[in-house]
């Protein structure tokens, strides 16, 4: 996963170069008195999970590392608030238990996530600007309990809501995003999510 984000990076990165001279005001679009711009955007980075799995009727919290890949298209605001529409990838997280009499039990988790999100600004910053986010939607998770002699999985549709905090610092058509994320997801008894990324957001 590290070489896809990482290559997709120097590719969005890589296009400011050909871009001169082409300013964030020139790009919006005036609507109801409200500056808009559609921006896509590419972010990536590790996630830190942890689930509430239960087998062979006992309950245990997971420990699951894994990365992320997220891609989003949305409207800004222009100084204001953003909103968009987001796809979530994760690589598979996994862990080993032990459940009552049963041991080495390898515990393993994937999930593919659509959310909605809205962002605010905090404050009005000219070169690195703090900003908030809420975001909820569907996660599409598959969990699976395996060990030598039993087998248990399961595919689930489960809400799931995300809080952030970040910095933007933008840099003509592009802004690039640093943000710390919780996520929720209500699957088996509550996979909590704590992540970090970097992102790059291309404003047309």
């Amino acid at each position: 996963m590290k070489k896809p984000i990482a290559g997709s990076m120097a590719v969005l990165l890589s296009v400011p170069a050909f871009a001169g001279g082409y300013s964030y005001e020139q790009q919006t679009t005036n609507f109801m008195g409200w500056d808009i711009l559609p921006y896509v955007t590419l972010r990536g980075g590790a996630t830190y999970g942890n689930l509430n799995y239960r087998f062979n009727d006992e309950k245990k919290s997971v420990a699951q590392n894994t990365y992320q890949l997220r891609a989003a298209l949305g409207l800004a605001m222009y100084d204001t608030a953003r909103f968009e529409v987001e796809g979530s990838f994760f690589t598979k997280g996994k862990d080993t238990k032990r459940f009552g009499d049963i041991a080495d039990v390898e515990v393993t988790s994937e999930n593919i996530e659509l959310m909605a999100n809205a962002y605010m600004n905090i404050g009005h910053y000219k070169y690195i600007q703090p900003f908030a986010g809420l975001g909820a939607g569907l996660a599409f998770v598959e969990t699976k309990g395996e060990s030598a002699a039993y087998s248990k999985s399961k595919d689930n549709t489960a809400f799931s809501g995300m809080a952030t905090l970040g910095l933007e610092m933008p840099f003509g058509c592009y802004s690039v995003d640093v943000a710390a994320r919780y996520n929720y997801i209500d699957v088996q008894s509550g996979l909590h999510n704590f992540s970090g990324d970097i992102g790059v957001r291309y404003k047309f």
